[in-house]
């Protein structure tokens, strides 16, 4: 095995432990209350090898919601064909298998950015839903309340899923979105 391979494993061994470490100080206090050297502390890593991954603290946190949205958009990327029912448990299975990042990103305590982000993405994904199952071709001020209210809910329920820390079963939560979405009666003028 090469030098080379061992060093990309142990880079993503470090971030990993670093992003888990980040992960379980963010469920204590808010990121502005850690510090570098109490998160190296925490996971036993030197501070230099903190600062040959990330800048900062934030720098650490962004990559990590970075990480977060990109993996969000490919779910819906690679499922905007499949049915409600399924999609919502390819997103529900993805959320629980990652409970911990998730629950600091979607709990309570979500970042306002982060939000605005995942507003974007689902309005994205929520438009282009509206344009092909719905046949909308326009921009309409209704369908901004529609999409308003839908991803405000959405992310209000998901929300409350990570603060009970996920006990809703996968499959109860997706039915209830299934339901929900089976029975939005979109009416255009």
């Amino acid at each position: 095995m090469s030098n080379e391979s061992k060093e990309d494993r142990r880079v993503r061994k470090t971030k990993r432990v670093l992003r888990e470490g980040l992960t379980e100080l963010l469920t204590e206090k808010s990121i502005q209350k850690i510090s570098v050297r109490e998160l190296t502390d925490k996971v036993d890593i030197h501070r230099s090898t903190f600062y040959t991954n990330y800048t900062g603290i934030y720098d650490l946190y962004n990559q990590i919601e970075d990480s977060i949205i990109q993996e969000i958009s490919n779910i819906f990327l690679e499922n905007h064909t499949v049915d409600s029912k399924d999609f919502f448990r390819i997103l529900f299975n993805y959320i629980s298998e990652n409970r911990q990042i998730c629950r600091m990103f979607l709990g309570k305590n979500v970042s306002s950015t982060l939000y605005n982000r995942l507003t974007d993405l689902l309005k994205d994904a929520y438009l282009g839903c509206l344009r092909n199952d719905y046949g909308f071709t326009g921009s309409d001020e209704d369908l901004e309340y529609y999409m308003h209210f839908y991803i405000s809910g959405s992310l209000a329920v998901i929300g409350k899923w990570a603060d009970g820390n996920f006990d809703y079963s996968v499959e109860k939560i997706m039915m209830m979105f299934t339901d929900i979405n089976n029975n939005l009666d979109i009416h255009f003028p």
